[in-house]
């Protein structure tokens, strides 16, 4: 092997100075900083980007849209007593059409206290391709009351008409909906009802006409007309509106076809075949 030989001589006293070149190499400066730039690119890539999914409580608007006006929205839930499809008074807002004795509301039995009002809002009226983003759920132990006897002793007990608003019966009152639009821009939706009757068992379908409303075949309807009621959110304000969807409610005319505020929003148990 042969190598380069330096002979380095040193004549007096003098200092003298030998420079010797040395290369560097900076591939491997900031490498840190890439790891941490390709580490973040990976985890967005696997979770995606962080989206902002905060919620805020949409309330009831007013009726003439002033503060001054009241905010309460009022539903009223009838269920079917029996009878003639064609009499329209066979649908009753009363429990005890539901198969519910005065003792069970009176004394709040499980049967009737696991009871309860489903409210489902979906992003349109078909029911193959439509979304369920929100449920609002009514408890029976809210609402106003009316005068029934047990046995031959005149009580006080529930019924299914609701006032709710900021104070009192408030549960069902707000939407919670997303803040900003940026992730789902959706700002009308479509209510639906049930009755989840647990002395039963079962959820019983309601829709916003009775079946004596309907000429001809009882089963055979517009189901955008008859399941729906439309809900109108704003962003700005952020209440909501809600109107019928069906034409034939002409007790809606005089108020513009909003329902919830000057009248009730009214559901009827819906007959299966």
């Amino acid at each position: 092997m042969s190598v380069n030989k330096l002979t380095i001589r040193k004549d007096g006293f003098v200092d003298r100075q030998l420079t010797i070149p040395v290369q560097f190499t900076w591939d491997y400066v900031g490498l840190d900083q890439s790891i941490d730039e390709y580490e973040g690119e990976i985890i967005n890539e696997v979770i995606g980007k962080g989206r902002d999914f905060e919620v805020t409580r949409f309330a009831h608007a007013p009726l003439t849209g002033t503060t001054t006006e009241p905010t309460d929205i009022k539903y009223e839930f009838n269920f079917y007593s029996g009878g003639s499809l064609n009499d329209s008074t066979n649908w009753r807002s009363d429990y005890l059409m539901e198969g519910f004795t005065t003792q069970d509301i009176f004394y709040y039995t499980n049967n009737f206290t696991n009871s309860f009002f489903k409210l489902d809002l979906y992003d349109n009226v078909d029911s193959k391709r439509q979304k369920n983003y929100v449920t609002i759920i009514i408890p029976t132990q809210q609402g106003l009351k009316m005068d029934a006897f047990m046995q031959t002793t005149l009580v006080s007990i529930k019924k299914p008409y609701f006032v709710l608003d900021y104070v009192g019966d408030k549960e069902g009152f707000f939407i919670y909906w997303l803040k900003k639009r940026t992730f789902l821009d959706i700002n009308t939706f479509f209510m639906t009802a049930k009755f989840y009757d647990a002395k039963k068992g079962y959820f019983v379908k309601m829709a916003n006409m009775p079946q004596s409303s309907i000429s001809g075949n009882k089963y055979s309807f517009d189901s955008s007309q008859y399941f729906y009621y439309r809900v109108e959110l704003n962003y700005e304000k952020h209440d909501y509106q809600v109107f019928n969807m069906n034409p034939n409610q002409s007790i809606y005319l005089n108020d513009g076809q909003r329902a919830g505020a000057a009248l009730p929003i009214k559901w009827y148990e819906y007959v299966n075949p």
